[in-house]
C-alpha cells in the first residue's frame, strides 16, 4: 500500500455521517503541519490559488499528503475551494462553530441567508469571501462547516445532509447573535 487513499475509500468516508470530515481533518493536520514548518511559500501559494482553475502544485502536493487520490474536475473544484478557505488562516483552524463565529463577527443576516441559499459557483465565491472575512477578524476559522458546504454542494445523494447543516448553521447563528444583544 502507497498510503494514498483510492477514489472509492474517498467515497466510503464521504458516505460517513459527516461527508469529508475525516479527510478534512486529515487536511486540516497537513496545513498544521505546514505552519509549524514556516512554509510561507507554500501556504501563499494555497491563498493565492484560483479554485475554479485548480492547477497550483502546492494544492496536489497538499492533498497527496491528506492521502486524498485523484478525482474529476467538479470535485477537485470543491477540494480547492476548501483547501483555499483553509488557506485563509492556517494558523487559527478549528472544526468549531460556524454560525456562532460568523455572529461574533457582525455577519448580518442577509448575508448568512446568501451564503446558506447559495449554490453551485455562487456558493463557492460566497464561502470563499466568507472565509477573507473570518480571517481578517480575531475568531479562529471554524473550517469544518464552512467546506462541509462546499463539499456537499450539489450532492443529490447527501442533499438531506446539506439541508440539515444549513439548519444547524442558521440556528446556531440566531443564538449566538440574540446571546450578544443580551450582553
Amino acid at each position: 500500500m502507497n498510503g494514498s487513499v483510492s477514489e472509492q475509500q474517498i467515497a466510503e468516508l464521504a458516505a460517513r455521517s459527516e461527508v469529508g470530515s475525516d479527510v478534512l481533518g486529515a487536511v486540516a493536520q497537513e496545513f498544521r503541519r505546514l505552519v509549524v514548518a514556516n512554509a510561507r511559500a507554500e501556504l501563499a501559494a494555497l491563498r493565492r490559488m484560483d479554485p475554479d482553475r485548480p492547477t497550483t502544485g502546492a494544492l496536489f502536493r497538499l492533498l497527496a499528503r491528506a492521502g486524498i487520490a485523484e478525482m474529476g474536475l467538479d470535485r477537485l473544484q470543491r477540494w480547492a475551494c476548501a483547501v483555499h478557505i483553509m488557506a485563509q488562516r492556517p494558523d487559527r483552524l478549528r472544526p468549531g462553530n460556524l454560525g456562532q463565529s460568523l455572529a461574533a463577527i457582525g455577519f448580518t443576516e442577509q448575508r448568512l441567508d446568501m451564503l446558506l441559499n447559495a449554490r453551485g459557483s455562487t456558493l463557492r465565491d460566497l464561502a470563499r469571501r466568507t472565509a477573507r472575512r473570518l480571517a481578517n477578524s480575531e475568531e479562529a476559522m471554524p473550517y469544518r462547516e464552512l467546506c462541509r458546504l462546499v463539499l456537499l454542494d450539489g450532492r443529490p445523494d447527501r442533499e438531506q445532509e446539506a439541508e440539515e447543516l444549513r439548519i444547524r448553521i442558521a440556528q446556531s447563528f440566531q443564538r449566538a447573535s440574540r446571546q450578544n444583544n443580551l450582553n
